[in-house]
């Protein structure tokens, strides 16, 4: 499991290898939605675009992207508005395949 350190910029972008693959995920806060969104490239080409972030869903489920699942989650049950992350009210998991399986 890998937790990402979610900094107080409303536009921030960070790398990590998840599954021997080069996984960038840049995120943006959308002030409207009051919301972070998402964008994802795998091995540099993009593959995700705008994803809103909702607490609780696996974020990539459905796409096959084969690097696992990325999750919000809060044990308080917040919603990942705009200073969640910054505060850790929210945080920003990556999990693998085996530790979805396990948490359900």
């Amino acid at each position: 499991m890998n937790v990402f350190k979610i900094i107080d910029q409303a536009d921030q972008q960070f790398s990590a290898v998840l599954n021997n693959r080069r996984v960038t995920l840049r995120l943006r806060y959308n002030k409207v939605l009051d919301r972070w969104m998402l964008d994802l490239s795998i091995d540099d080409v993009p593959v995700l675009n705008g994803r809103r972030i909702v607490a609780g869903l696996d974020l990539l489920r459905g796409f096959g992207f084969g690097v696992g699942a990325i999750v919000a989650y809060s044990p308080t049950g917040a919603a990942p508005g705009r200073s969640a992350f910054p505060l850790g009210t929210v945080k920003l998991y990556q999990v693998s395949a085996d530790e979805m399986k396990a948490a359900a």
